[in-house]
């Protein structure tokens, strides 16, 4: 029989509560066992039966624990990181992995050392309509590739006060909030980039930006990753251009709405897109342009943990590993110099 792996929380805000605890609470191979909070204990209301902790080192004095997810702001990430390896325990981080790249290596070096897995919630990677973008790469419906957009925009014309996202702290600002996703898509696409340009702003006047783009240049390929917070109006969420058509789709995949909105992650049609959210392919045929539909991909953020269960049993390479995800880190730091320089540099991994 095999063993329920025994969970911690770290953090119990929003990322907990929409992105892991609903999917945690989905799977019987998971018990939630404590969580860590430093003054609320509104934990209970999802798991009755949880150990409330208020400090990191009472949270890691249990020898049952097998697995702590970190879901905490971006700057504690390393340090919380750190403590849960050195008390031999797996360890999720949400993203961005962390503000550095060398806190990153670090943490890879102690997790190889205590042989224990380490790996990065880069739940994006399951989305519905990036795994469709994967299936029209793979049957090389547009032909040869030549570009590749990918965007995600949000409309807030305000900074909230309450939000540690939009305050100078370190890893704060939509470069660490979203590109993390964006980067991570277009290393497992495509692989390490040779050089990139980056553009990164306050547009809202904040501490910290709220709009950024990221160019990055492969050798027959450019690669335009954006982001803002002051787009109203639809925009692409991916266009993949090639030399006999072009796919683009718009809209967000479902399941973080559909999260929020407390729906079941075990539901018949989890992840489903409706056909109107469908993307659209681009292609020219007797001296004109005809469209066609692409049925959507169905999106699976349950993926991660059903990985992640198999790589702890099996003591094999974790759903994202965690190289990748320190590859995407020291992506951030190059495209924060590219736009304080204002110019392209090569990329040396």
């Amino acid at each position: 029989m095999n063993k329920t792996i025994k969970t911690g929380i770290v953090g119990y805000g929003k990322s907990a509560k929409i992105f892991h605890v609903p999917l945690l609470k989905a799977l019987d191979e998971f018990e939630v066992r404590s969580v860590l909070q430093r003054t609320k204990s509104d934990s209970k209301l999802d798991f009755p039966d949880v150990k409330i902790m208020r400090d990191m080192k009472d949270l890691l004095k249990d020898d049952q624990l097998d697995l702590v997810v970190i879901t905490t702001p971006n700057h504690l990430h390393f340090d919380q990181a750190f403590e849960a390896l050195n008390a031999d325990k797996h360890v999720v981080v949400e993203k961005p992995f962390t503000v550095k790249h060398d806190e990153a290596e670090k943490l890879i070096r102690l997790a190889k050392s205590k042989k224990r897995i380490l790996t990065v919630y880069q739940n994006r990677r399951w989305d519905a309509d990036f795994l469709t973008v994967k299936k029209v790469l793979k049957e090389k419906l547009t032909g040869e590739l030549v570009e590749f957009e990918s965007a995600y925009n949000r409309f807030r014309n305000y900074l909230r006060e309450d939000a540690w996202k939009e305050k100078d702290l370190a890893g704060s600002g939509i470069l660490y909030d979203l590109s993390p996703h964006l980067i991570d898509q277009a290393l497992l696409l495509f692989g390490e980039p040779e050089q990139i340009y980056a553009d990164i702003r306050a547009q809202r006047g904040g501490d910290t930006d709220d709009w950024f783009e990221i160019d990055l240049f492969y050798p027959s390929l450019k690669v335009k990753l954006k982001a803002g917070m002051l787009v109203p109006e639809p925009t692409p969420r991916f266009i993949v251009r090639g030399k006999t058509g072009t796919f683009v789709k718009y809209g967000l995949d479902r399941q973080e709405k559909d999260l929020d909105a407390g729906k079941n992650p075990l539901d018949e049609d989890w992840g489903l897109e409706p056909e109107q959210q469908y993307g659209t392919l681009y292609r020219e045929s007797d001296g004109g342009i005809v469209d066609e539909r692409i049925e959507s991909e169905r999106g699976n953020y349950l993926e991660f943990y059903h990985q992640l269960k198999y790589s702890i049993e099996k003591v094999q390479e974790p759903p994202v590993n965690p190289e990748t995800a320190q590859k995407g880190i020291k992506i951030i730091e190059m495209a924060i110099e590219s736009s304080r320089k204002k110019s392209v540099l090569d990329i040396r991994f």
